[in-house]
């Protein structure tokens, strides 16, 4: 996967911040490249903004919760294209609000999206890649998913769960002696829309943001600003697609923040509790 020229790649939630710049990164390699999102009017504007620009892609409506609508994206991807060689898990969705006594609809809506969207998007399309006996899947996860935040139960859970599929993944394709592989991607804060796509309490049920519990309150907060404040997500663009040519399974983007899991997994080990601090 030295060579990504004339390629094509496949990228989840590719309207707008990561998957927008992945897509941009992809599509400056000489790739094509499937845009996949559940926003039609972003994506159909992306779609204009880059076949002005000469390159060559194909816009896609589609909900990464339901697999069907996975499969339809890769039976669309072969009949435009005849192949997928890198597949960008990269949808996702935040929820912040009752988590443990509201309603838990904030559970499903988070699951779906962010768990099930990438088992979804490797059942699609794996066996394509295996078949070429070529490809490269990165599923996006998120420093979430090697630490835990208070008042983010979904979603510490489904970035957890994206860390363990993926590095499982990995080593069965390296047990196969395949040339597909896998990264997972687990970023610190990026300037995205992550906030845009946020379930408060509100969308729960009838509770206005005013009932928000504590936890919550001081988290979206923290959100924001963190957010505000993120690294370009063209710096992460730029990190995937060199893990991609080097086969390189971890990417952290933030290099101040690598030391957080390991501090983790010593506490763990010396069966020390966690701290706020």
């Amino acid at each position: 996967m030295r060579d990504l020229n004339g390629k094509v790649a496949v990228v989840t939630g590719a309207a707008s911040g990561i998957g927008r710049a992945l897509t941009d990164r992809f599509v400056g390699a000489g790739m094509k490249v499937v845009l996949a999102d559940m926003d039609e009017v972003r994506l159909r504007a992306a779609e204009a903004e880059l076949t002005e620009g000469g390159a060559d892609v194909m816009p896609v409506v589609a909900d990464v919760s339901l697999g069907e609508s996975m499969e339809e994206l890769a039976r669309r991807t072969l009949e435009k294209y005849g192949a997928a060689h890198v597949l960008c898990n990269n949808a996702g969705v935040a929820g912040v609000g009752d988590q443990w006594t509201g309603p838990m609809s904030v559970w499903e809506w988070v699951v779906n999206i962010n768990l099930y969207g990438v088992v979804h998007g490797i059942r699609s399309f794996l066996p394509i890649m295996l078949d070429q006996n070529e490809g490269h899947i990165v599923n996006t996860a998120s420093m979430a998913g090697l630490t835990a935040m208070p008042g983010f139960g979904p979603y510490n859970a489904t970035k957890h769960a994206v860390v363990a599929i993926s590095e499982g993944l990995y080593l069965e394709l390296q047990a196969k002696g395949t040339n597909v592989s896998c990264s997972v991607l687990c970023p610190g804060f990026v300037k995205t829309d992550l906030m845009r796509n946020i379930h408060w309490t509100d969308r729960l049920g009838d509770q206005p943001k005013d009932f928000v519990d504590p936890i919550s309150a001081m988290m979206n907060q923290v959100l924001h600003e963190g957010v505000e404040g993120g690294i370009p997500a063209t710096d992460v663009a730029d990190q995937v697609m060199d893990a991609i040519v080097n086969s390189r399974f971890w990417i952290l983007t933030h290099d101040d923040m690598r030391e957080l899991p390991v501090e983790r997994m010593k506490r763990a080990a010396a069966q020390e509790n966690p701290g706020l601090a």
